[in-house]
């Protein structure tokens, strides 16, 4: 499958999947309980994108919390000649801290791996390395799901699943790119592992702010057409809901 983003593919609408009654359904996201939370960036902002709330839950609950960004996010514009000479890389690790202070985490904890974004899976040893290391059988690994339709999300996903089972850590596994191409009304998307995770007003309201940090990615960055926003309003709208979901997979692994 061909993960394609532009303004002439912006994939599932917000609609479709409102209106297809699985949200409704689904059984409520347990407390978290946890020695600590170590969540799984493979690009900065998919640990706002995907796991906001729950970040926002263990700030809340003082539940230390740990990200381990594993690219940079440096390939998001690969033609754009702007992100070359205002040094992408780093603002876009600017722009997470910026967000994860949005949401109450003054000073972020942030492992920066340095692996080559749109290339994981050339350099999986080494995140496996990491996570085997940071993770232990009282933690919980929030995660994209390893079925989530970018090859670096994939394999993020897949080692942290692997990486629990090893050392007996919980994982939650979040969607980013699945609400892009995933089937509204099919079974791409395991509803019967799904919990939902109800945010309060100002969670939300904080979560959204936050999105609004990451200026490279939801906006233009020039004038070329090499340089449009990476994630237009209409995919924004995703994680903008009240609540979360994510495939609880802790029985499986264990």
């Amino acid at each position: 499958m061909a993960l394609i983003v532009d303004e002439e593919h912006l994939g599932r609408s917000e609609a479709s999947w409102l209106n297809s009654g699985h949200f409704v359904t689904l059984p409520p996201l347990g407390p978290l309980r946890a020695r600590r939370i170590v969540v799984v960036a493979p690009h900065p902002d998919d640990e706002v994108f995907g796991a906001g709330g729950v970040i926002q839950h263990a700030l809340n609950e003082r539940i230390p919390l740990a990200v381990v960004a594993v690219t940079d996010g440096e390939a998001s514009h690969p033609k754009s000649k702007a992100a070359v000479q205002f040094g992408l890389a780093e603002k876009r690790h600017r722009e997470s801290i910026e967000a994860l202070r949005r949401l109450g985490w003054n000073d972020p904890a942030i492992t920066r791996l340095h692996l080559p974004d749109s290339d994981v899976r050339g350099h999986q040893e080494q995140l496996r390395e990491t996570l085997a290391t940071s993770l232990g059988p009282d933690d919980l690994c929030v995660a994209p799901w390893r079925f989530d339709g970018h090859p670096d999300h994939d394999v993020c996903g897949q080692t942290a699943y692997e990486s629990c089972r090893a050392t007996g850590a919980a994982l939650l596994s979040y969607f980013v790119w699945t609400w892009h191409w995933a089937d509204p009304k099919g079974s791409d998307i395991p509803w019967d592992l799904c919990r939902r995770f109800n945010m309060t007003r100002r969670e939300r309201a904080r979560k959204r702010w936050a999105t609004e940090a990451f200026e490279t990615q939801v906006r233009a960055i020039g004038p070329e057409s090499a340089d449009a926003a990476i994630l237009p309003e209409p995919l924004l709208r995703r994680f903008w809901r009240a609540f979360e979901i994510y495939v609880d997979e802790t029985k499986a692994i264990l």
